[in-house]
């Protein structure tokens, strides 16, 4: 079988991450893979499975990466590719005799055909290692002798001049030794009509159960029966996974185009290694946001030796946001995926969770904040070094004193554990003191806000703030600020 190779290097061992089962639906991924599906179940199911599988080195990350540049570069490559495998998973095997078998067999043949010649066409377009190895083996193993050669075997296998044995008599007169031979083109005839050499011709009634030939007929044809069928089977199961692989790189190519037309900006991220404290962005942007306006704000991140993040601030000025941004661009990275952002750097983790609020229980068989705690003793020990934590307001269910003391020791753990942590919090008494302790690792963010107090979106470095700016809320009700 060919080697198709698009999603890593021949022969690598690919490692990946196990990231949260809440990831998806926390980071609000569904209008992702809607883009990317393009209304095509296949893809959807697709880029579903491949996406949250993140992946933990680096060469891998970039193979993939230049792969998909080629394919942004040359959609219709990919478009025509992708067509011709989607055609070939459609072609049907009928359960029956050899003719029937021989049929889609025929048409596989056609389609490995216009698979070579499309490699030919847009062999220019391909520069990727993997789409030059890919290009390049089909080339030198479907050429034209290759393919006259198997149509030429298919369509003989119809025995329009019937079929040519070789036998010998085994113990009590029985066949033995039975071989079926390449059907020969019919022999020419001596003078008086009879063949030379010492064989012969028979006339067999196959459906005739008491047919003498049937024990010679009946073996060679199952043997080669089988045989088709295993050769079908194969042609068809490298155009599945090659429609798979390309599936991946189309709905990414869907996404490209969504994210270009809407102004955003797109860039290949630059990965380090496994665990580095590295986040480096210009420009990041929420995907899910970004793929329905035109008008999202972009951040701009610095944190380098970083692995602890909290942002704080008043409701409504894009912390959630930015914390999707965060999570979805490291899943998108880790795929071997662009990212809506001018530039972006982090290291690679392994496995990303999320422990974002929850509606309250409505059977009422948990409190909420048991729910929390619950939630949050599955993600730790699921959590490796190296991972990574996304928190969306963890334990507002309760008063602030009381989430302090709960959230302290379990962030100050995973921290130390060197687990990655990005925080959106209104637990100011927590913020505070970790601010005051002043660690060379914490980087704290807060929404910046006009001269009127108008929210910007935009996060900058500051320190938390107790309040939640009230009289903002007050001014644009009444029309008037209260006296400081």
């Amino acid at each position: 079988m060919i080697p198709i190779d698009l999603l890593h290097p021949a022969g690598h061992p690919v490692r990946v991450a196990r990231n949260g089962p809440d990831l998806a639906t926390d980071l609000g991924l569904d209008e992702l893979f809607t883009v990317m599906a393009a209304g095509d179940e296949f893809l959807a199911d697709v880029v579903r499975t491949i996406v949250p599988v993140s992946l933990t080195d680096i060469e891998v990350i970039r193979y993939r990466q230049r792969v998909l540049a080629d394919c942004c570069a040359d959609p219709a490559m990919l478009r025509a590719l992708y067509a011709i495998a989607a055609e070939a998973t459609t072609v049907r095997r009928y359960m029956g005799g050899l003719a029937v078998l021989l049929q889609p067999l025929e048409a596989l043949i056609g389609h490995l055909r216009r698979l070579r010649r499309t490699c030919e066409r847009y062999a220019a377009s391909c520069t990727a290692p993997g789409l030059v190895r890919f290009r390049d083996t089909v080339r030198a193993q479907l050429d034209d002798d290759y393919l006259d050669s198997l149509e030429k075997h298919a369509a003989a296998l119809y025995f329009e001049d019937g079929l040519l044995f070789s036998a010998a008599l085994g113990v009590g007169n029985k066949p033995a030794r039975i071989m079926l031979h390449e059907p020969a083109k019919p022999a020419k005839r001596g003078l008086f009509g009879r063949r030379s050499g010492s064989g012969f011709e028979a006339t067999s009634h196959f459906e005739h159960n008491h047919d003498p030939l049937k024990p010679v007929i009946q073996p060679a044809i199952a043997a080669v029966t089988e045989v088709v069928a295993r050769v079908t089977d194969n042609v068809q199961e490298f155009f599945r996974r090659l429609r798979t692989e390309l599936a991946f790189y189309l709905g990414c190519v869907h996404l490209h185009e969504r994210l270009t037309a809407m102004g955003a900006p797109v860039c290949f991220p630059d990965p380090a290694p496994m665990g580095a404290a590295a986040l480096d962005c210009r420009d990041l942007r929420d995907t899910a946001l970004a793929l329905t306006s035109t008008a999202v704000v972009g951040n701009d991140i610095t944190g380098a030796g970083i692995t602890f993040l909290v942002v704080t601030g008043a409701n409504s000025g894009g912390k959630s946001t930015f914390l999707r941004s965060v999570g979805t661009a490291q899943l998108l990275m880790q795929a071997g995926i662009f990212v809506p952002a001018r530039t972006f750097t982090a290291g690679l983790r392994d496995g990303v969770f999320t422990h974002f609020v929850r509606a309250e229980d409505p059977t009422m068989t948990h409190g909420r904040l048991d729910e929390e705690l619950a939630r949050m003793r599955a993600i730790t020990d699921a959590l490796r070094p190296a991972g990574m934590l996304l928190c969306n307001e963890p334990f507002a269910s309760t008063n602030d004193r009381d989430a302090t003391a709960i959230a302290t020791p379990i962030l100050s753990a995973l921290l130390a554990s060197g687990v990655t942590v990005v925080l959106v919090t209104h637990l100011y008494d927590y913020a505070h003191q970790r601010h005051a302790a002043a660690h060379p690792t914490d980087l704290f963010l807060r929404p910046a806000r006009t001269g009127d107090g108008a929210r910007t979106y935009h996060l900058t470095p500051a320190a938390p703030e107790p309040t939640s700016h009230g009289d903002d809320v007050f001014a644009a009700t009444f029309g008037y600020r209260l006296p400081e």
